[in-house]
């Protein structure tokens, strides 16, 4: 009987709770109707008006629009591609009609200027109907209409000379800038920019002037940058700046070293200066102006490498490791700029050691630097200087280890206990900046990798500097060296209460013991032999010793 009850308060509580939820609603409804609310306490009005807000928010979450690819196939994709198939249909058929000579050379010009106003025309009242991408597409192909119009009229009917041509061509390139801003269509940009580039290509010339052409190609690609910028067009914004690092590299590979280097650098230098800028002033952080000026500084060290000498690129890269340096300083106050140029800055610190100095002299930079960037990448919890700084510091350390040590009093001894400092820091670095129970994970790993590249260090140079002695004299050395590497570390574990220490001491004592009954004892007298497993043991007595002092 109590077990009833009990259910049945239960589906009353229940139905009243129901009740309740319905009247909730009602009142909503009541007071959403009227101008006047009815008076509730703030927190109850609060809670009532965000329900239905929270409510259609998840319900427009759920529901999506369905693509409607009718349209994206026949309106947005089916004029796109025939007017390339259009345009080649008109070449042909002003072949057709030269070869059957329905038509002189200029005819075919007067024809071909036609075509394009029509195109032009057709285009305007199509956008202005609403068919916007028809229309777009009809204005963008009046433009290749035109420049190959001038190029027929120009290079083969010679009826005019590369003056006049080049200044038709340009005439039409800035109609298409208009044009894109006018219409606001990205793709008109597009179709302008790849004509602008090809612009020079399309005149024939007894004189080429490098000047002319290379001042050409980088005012184009900033009148297209500032239009991108303008009018936020990504796309425009990264294909005018891959247009002009691949058209210079093709006038570079034909012309070769013909007095264009300089040209050529500071044709790049000023494109990498305008990408700064324009990620400098662009009021919200824009992923594809930084990752574009990333690529933009990776391609530029190329270009110096390809086209200065080895003073002049120091000097450049030095230049540019200031600017980045002054930009870090300007953007302080913006989360996200300042973290790409710290990038930028890292990239370039980078690309200016690669150039200052010869890798097997100044790999130690590397490792100080990659230390850098993961203290940077720590304090401002940034994943992607995270990478940087392992990928710098890995690289450089591990080029190290690999390197042979020869001589005890050398250089890549230097350079190894540049590394195994490195790694005390970076543990360090590790346990300020990370939480606590993180701690005890980089200094056990840490300790780990600190202890075993200690051993190979002290190995190698022990090896280094006794190699001018017999097998049995090395043996021992080299024992001996173990056994102070193992007594050190359990002594530092002991001083500082670090069981990691002293754990690895025992480790390494144990390793050689492995040493000495594996590999030493054939080259070992017996005298020696017996002397060594004593003194070995009794380390081993002493410290199993001192744990039980410990407890």
């Amino acid at each position: 009987m109590e077990k009833e009850r009990i259910e049945e308060l239960e589906r009353k509580i229940s139905s009243l709770e129901e009740d309740v939820a319905r009247l909730k609603s009602l009142v909503y409804k009541t007071n959403s109707s009227r101008p006047k609310t009815v008076h509730a306490p703030p927190k109850q009005r609060e809670e009532t008006t965000k329900c239905p807000a929270q409510t259609a928010a998840k319900s427009s979450q759920a529901i999506e629009e369905p693509v409607d690819w009718e349209k994206v196939l026949f309106q947005t994709w089916l004029p796109r591609i025939f007017i390339f198939v259009f345009i080649i249909g008109v070449l042909w058929g002003f072949k057709a009609a030269s070869d059957y000579g329905l038509m002189n050379e200029k005819a075919k010009v007067v024809l071909g200027f036609v075509v394009s106003i029509g195109f032009a025309v057709t285009g305007h009242f199509q956008i202005k109907k609403g068919r916007l991408v028809l229309g777009q597409v009809l204005v963008g192909g009046a433009i290749p209409i035109l420049m190959l119009t001038t190029f027929a009229m120009h290079s083969l009917y010679h009826l005019v000379g590369p003056t006049l041509a080049f200044i038709l061509n340009v005439s039409w390139i800035i109609l298409g800038i208009i044009a894109t801003v006018f219409y606001r269509s990205q793709a008109l940009g597009i179709i302008s920019a790849v004509g602008g580039v090809l612009v020079p290509f399309l005149i024939e010339s007894n004189s080429p002037n490098a000047l002319v052409f290379i001042g050409y190609e980088t005012l184009l690609y900033i009148a297209f940058l500032y239009v991108a910028i303008k009018q936020k067009y990504s796309i425009l914004y990264v294909l005018s700046a891959v247009l002009l690092n691949l058209t210079l590299f093709i006038y570079y590979s034909f012309v070769g070293d013909n007095g264009v280097k300089e040209l050529l650098g500071m044709a790049i230098l000023i494109q990498h200066l305008c990408l700064i800028s324009s990620f400098f002033l662009s009021q919200s952080v824009l992923q594809v102006y930084a990752f574009t000026l990333l690529s933009s500084l990776a391609v530029t060290y190329g270009w110096l490498l390809a086209v200065f000498d080895d003073g002049t690129t120091t000097m450049v890269l030095l230049a540019l490791v200031i600017i980045y340096a002054l930009g870090v300083y300007a953007v302080r106050s913006s989360k996200e700029k300042f973290e790409f140029f710290i990038t930028y800055l890292i990239v370039a610190v980078a690309f200016f050691i690669h150039q200052l100095v010869d890798l097997r002299e100044g790999v130690i930079l590397y490792v100080i630097q990659g230390l850098a960037v993961y203290y940077i990448a720590m304090t401002y919890k940034n994943l992607l200087h995270q990478l940087f700084s392992y990928t710098i510091y890995i690289l450089s350390a591990t080029y190290i280890l690999v390197t042979p040590i020869e001589q005890v009093l050398s250089l890549p001894t230097l350079n190894w206990l540049v590394v195994l400092a490195s790694i005390l820091v970076f543990i360090w670095i590790s346990i300020q900046k990370t939480e606590q129970d993180e701690h005890d994970m980089f200094k056990i790993g840490g300790s780990i990798v600190f202890s075993i590249l200690s051993l190979i260090f002290a190995t190698e140079v022990t090896a280094a500097g006794t190699n001018h002695l017999s097998a049995n004299p090395q043996t021992l050395i080299m024992t001996a060296v173990w056994l102070g590497l193992s007594i050190a570390a359990f002594v530092i574990g002991s001083l500082k209460t670090f069981k990691t220490a002293t754990y690895i001491g025992v480790g390494i004592l144990f390793l050689t013991l492995f040493k000495l009954v594996l590999y030493d004892l054939p080259f070992i007298p017996m005298a020696i032999r017996a002397l060594l497993f004593i003194v070995l043991g009794a380390i081993g007595l002493i410290i199993s010793r001192l744990f039980y002092k410990k407890k």
